[in-house]
């Protein structure tokens, strides 16, 4: 019999579970154990205290299946079209929902033109500023914002382009600044990968054309100091032209089937499957050659209560979640027992990719009160698939209006009021508890885990004095936007998630790391073990469920010997790297 344990019930965990068992990888009568530190609804007979999983969590209003929703975490897709061997879009999500039969609906982006912006106090539309400039002193202002992204990257690479997935992971190695790069800091020839985003940005658009891209492409995180070579690529995912899906009945829609399947799989093929919630991976070694770890509760998890061993790990965690499994394993070093997160070059890798905030807030309003304000966004249909985004850069930073897409005769109408990242987060966070004293400790606040938390009136009658300037003018106040029925927020910045997306660092070897980090023995000399780490922090596609699937897909190709799901011919799972 062997035994195989996944910590992490997300979508890297879950993914990872079901190919090992519909690959025929996992015997009648071996074990299969996955462990969870949430109490996430996966099925109707368990509550749980929040909609699955990982980074995705859907929540309807008053917590009624039937009412409208708001995503609060992973929210869409870019769906690939199956026809297009070489084309762009991401495959394993879209094979997935079409083997699960998930229905899925269009993702509806506003287009620049008709996109709605709030900057420095000024209400206009992206079609506007050719005429007059947004209000910001450079030359950039008189173009959509896109236009000063789609420069710096003209600048950077020059002609290059990235029409499949090699051609970019090629880049991420090898990319060269362009002959004609206009900077009197760098030079022709220095490796993009080595420079930090902010900084070339800066020095190609100065602070005023900076500060404009910043603020109106309304993600604060793709304009941080993070890899310059990721960051360019990423950049063109996000442009209005992208078709996203979303699946029609929320995310986390898929979450739940991809569960539901993965039981009746065991069950049906004799395989002895058990799922944990609340119990969480404290500690991971070796010892005596055996992987041994240790399991604490939800309810104490920093305290270690269970010892046992497996053949086969799969830690399916962010970096946050692996830095405190380092921390704890760092006290049981002995002379019997081998490190396995904290030895060798593994904490160089694990160390690679940044972790950025993230903050998401969800209003239920009576009425879609929005389609009759003084600056309204281009909405068509009463029922909406979702629309957005607004774009301002007050901490609300980017709406997005979900509408009455609940089945309930009695409607409500979604708002997601804030999508807020980076530096914005604790403007946010320090309303959660108005006019107290804190008394959790912020590193011992598992909010992200539990699920949305209702906000308080100082924070609902901030989110209606900011709508108020975006809808109604820079004037307008709270009294012109309707007291929400409900409103709750996800604060994923918090442990054990540290963020809501990953970015690669500068300075780094991606490729390399990518490779290394799914199993850390690699990096460790006479030490191999079948610990494998999979997530989306350490793929091509960060902040994407795409990049969870892939990382996992990867490592049971190239360590499990299980064939591909599809043809990987013209898209390597992972950036492919000689040597490692």
């Amino acid at each position: 019999m062997t035994q195989y344990s996944i910590f992490g019930a997300g979508p890297a965990g879950l993914y990872t579970a079901w190919r090992l068992v519909t690959s025929g990888k996992i015997k009648p009568q071996d074990r299969l154990t996955l462990y969870e530190w949430g109490d996430y609804a996966f099925t109707p007979e368990n509550k749980g205290t929040r909609e699955p999983a990982g980074r995705i969590c859907t929540y309807h209003y008053q917590k009624n299946k039937k009412n409208a929703y708001v995503d609060l975490g992973g929210m869409r897709y870019i769906k690939w079209d199956k026809q297009d061997a070489k084309g762009s879009g991401h495959r394993l999500v879209t094979t997935l929902v079409e083997m699960l039969a998930v229905d899925e609906v269009p993702f509806n982006l506003i287009n620049e033109d008709d996109r709605l912006y709030y900057l420095r106090g000024k209400n206009f539309y992206g079609d506007e500023v050719h005429k007059k400039p947004a209000p910001y002193n450079t030359a950039f202002a008189k173009g959509k914002p896109g236009e000063a992204f789609d420069y710096a990257a003209q600048k950077i690479i020059g002609t290059s382009n990235f029409t499949t997935k090699q051609a970019q992971y090629d880049f991420f190695q090898n990319g060269k600044l362009d002959t004609n790069f206009p900077s009197s800091i760098y030079q022709h020839g220095n490796t993009i990968s080595n420079i930090g985003y902010w900084n070339v940005m800066l020095d190609l658009l100065g602070p005023e054309g900076y500060q404009y891209a910043a603020d109106a492409l309304g993600y604060s995180s793709m304009v941080i100091n993070w890899n310059a070579a990721t960051a360019i690529t990423s950049y063109r995912e996000f442009r209005s032209e992208v078709q996203f899906y979303a699946l029609k009945n929320s995310c986390s829609s898929l979450m739940k089937k991809l569960f539901y399947v993965l039981q009746k799989q065991c069950f049906n093929c004799h395989i002895r499957f058990s799922y944990y919630p609340k119990h969480r991976l404290h500690a991971i070694y070796l010892k005596n050659r055996k992987i041994h770890f240790a399991l604490a509760t939800a309810n104490d998890p920093y305290k270690s209560s269970q010892i046992q061993s497996t053949d086969y790990a799969f830690l399916a965690m962010p970096k946050k979640s692996l830095e405190l499994v380092a921390q704890a394993t760092r006290y049981n070093r002995n002379a019997t027992v081998k490190d396995i997160l904290n030895a060798g070059h593994v904490p160089y890798y694990l160390e690679a990719v940044i972790q950025d905030p993230l903050y998401k807030i969800a209003m239920f309003f009576k009425t879609p009160w929005w389609k009759k304000s003084k600056y309204s966004p281009k909405l068509s249909d009463e029922r909406i698939n979702v629309y957005g985004p607004t774009i301002t850069d007050i901490p609300l930073r980017q709406i997005y209006y979900f509408g009455n897409n609940g089945t309930n005769t009695k409607p409500a109408y979604g708002l997601l009021a804030s999508y807020d990242d980076a530096r914005f987060v604790n403007f946010w966070r320090t309303l959660e508890i108005g006019n107290k004293r804190r008394i959790t400790h912020l590193s011992q606040d598992f909010q992200p885990l539990e699920g949305p938390k209702r906000a308080n009136d100082f924070m609902v009658n901030m989110l209606r004095t900011q709508l108020a300037k975006v809808h109604f003018g820079h004037h307008a106040t709270i009294d012109q936007i309707p007291c929400p029925l409900e409103t709750v927020f996800m604060d994923w910045g918090l442990a054990p998630f540290g963020g809501g997306y990953h970015a690669w660092a500068p300075h780094y070897d991606m490729c390399k790391t990518m490779n290394i980090i799914r199993k850390p023995t690699i990096a460790i000399d006479g030490i191999d073990a079948n610990v494998f780490i999979v997530g989306s922090a350490y793929s091509n596609d960060q902040g994407w469920v795409e990049g969870a699937f892939c990382t996992a897909e990867s490592v049971l190709n190239d360590f499990l010997d299980i064939p591909p799901l599809i043809d990987n011919t013209h898209y390597p799972f992972i950036c492919p790297c000689d040597g490692v």
